[in-house]
């Protein structure tokens, strides 16, 4: 009865994949690089779990899946989601022909093993070499499951990295906020779990295939991260859709601070003005004030005392400031009221939609959300 329950579940969360994959890959609101590896990435989840579930089911054989449709994408799976990270943190970079190397493992095990497979089965001189094809598809699996391994450890690296990186214009271009940082790591780390459950089912089965009933398991996780990425993924893409369209509409060119009509007494105070008003750069997330000290040649304790003296507030207090007024410029244009508060919040030059909710609200008594809405009214 639980297994039946089980499949019921697989099979489902794999009708569902098929769904959000091709609903977005054919989709023009959804079209572009970002989407296309994560559509990829569903599609090739759930054509695994079917290839599967069906034998499991008892709907075709194992051995008649791998004569009819059975294809490896479990080489493939992992090249989809280290493009779908690099993808993902710079949504204008473009896979190379070196990376495109990394799709080799897949072409080589249909070309050798699975292709042939099916060759022989249609000519009925399968028999022979049938225990040999049992055996190069163990090495296959094998090597799949090292492979993915590598590339999810490849794309944590390259996520730890680019957090590392210093990024003093990030205020020109569009990157990943915290928030979506801390989606990304935890879905590679639900993939890394789902491996390492994958690498106990397989050892489990070579040693004993009557142990093949873990691989239910490893499926039925498939079948919730599928959702996860189809449901979350996708959101996530809308985000950075609205603020790329936030950003060619109001071009930077007006600003609240720029406004400021008070001449600063000190010099290193109209300096700073000049970089974070002028030069627009409060609207980095990332900015610090380590990174302004550094640049205007000042220790931070006596940067963090002009700024209290001249400004009557702290560094945090004042870029928010700056943040607030941002976007509550686009909140009340009622030709931004298309586009979510979260993108709204992120291209003001928050770190995430909590910070944002939480800073609004204690500089203006209001959330986001009411603010556009009485704005506009």
């Amino acid at each position: 009865m639980i297994a039946k329950i089980i499949t019921s579940i697989i099979f489902a969360g794999t009708i569902q994949g098929f769904v959000f994959g091709f609903v977005y890959l054919f989709s023009k609101k959804y079209k572009g690089i970002h989407t296309f590896y994560l559509t990829s990435l569903i599609i090739a989840f759930s054509y695994n779990n079917l290839q599967f579930v069906l034998s499991d089911a008892g709907i075709i054989s194992g051995r008649r899946m791998y004569e009819t449709f059975y294809i490896p994408v479990g080489s493939l799976i992992p090249v989809f989601v280290y493009f779908y990270v690099l993808v993902f943190l710079d949504p204008s970079r473009k896979i190379g022909k070196k990376l495109k190397l990394l799709y080799i493992p897949f072409f080589i095990f249909l070309s050798l093993i699975a292709i042939p497979y099916k060759i022989e089965a249609i000519l009925g001189t399968l028999e022979p070499h049938y225990n040999t094809y049992r055996f190069l598809n163990g090495i296959q699996s094998s090597f799949s499951l090292l492979y993915t391994l590598a590339l999810i450890l490849m794309s944590f690296i390259t996520v730890v990295r680019f957090k590392k990186r210093n990024l003093q214009e990030q205020h020109l271009k569009i990157v990943p906020s915290d928030l979506e940082l801390k989606w990304l790591q935890n879905t590679l780390f639900i993939l890394f779990v789902l491996t390492c459950f994958w690498a106990f089912a397989l050892i489990n089965f070579f040693s004993d295939p009557k142990l093949e009933f873990y691989f239910r398991f490893l499926w039925l996780g498939l079948s919730f991260a599928i959702y996860y990425l189809g449901h979350f993924g996708i959101y996530k893409y809308g985000i950075t859709k609205d603020r790329k369209k936030i950003r060619e509409a109001t071009h930077r060119s007006v600003s609240y601070a720029i406004q400021e009509k008070t001449k600063p007494k000190n010099d290193h105070i109209a300096v700073l003005k000049t970089i974070l008003v002028d030069e627009k750069r409060f609207l980095n997330p990332n900015l610090s004030l380590e990174m302004l000290a550094e640049e205007l040649q000042l220790s931070k304790s006596h940067l963090s005392r002009i700024i209290n003296t001249e400004l009557g507030s702290s560094f945090s207090e004042y870029i928010n400031s700056l943040r607030v007024e941002e976007a509550k410029m686009h909140l009340q244009n009622p030709e931004f009221s298309k586009y979510t508060v979260v993108a709204i919040g992120l291209e003001a030059g928050f770190s995430s939609k909590t910070t944002f909710h939480t800073v609004f609200n204690t500089n203006t008594g209001s959330t986001p959300s009411q603010y556009r809405k009485d704005a506009i009214n």
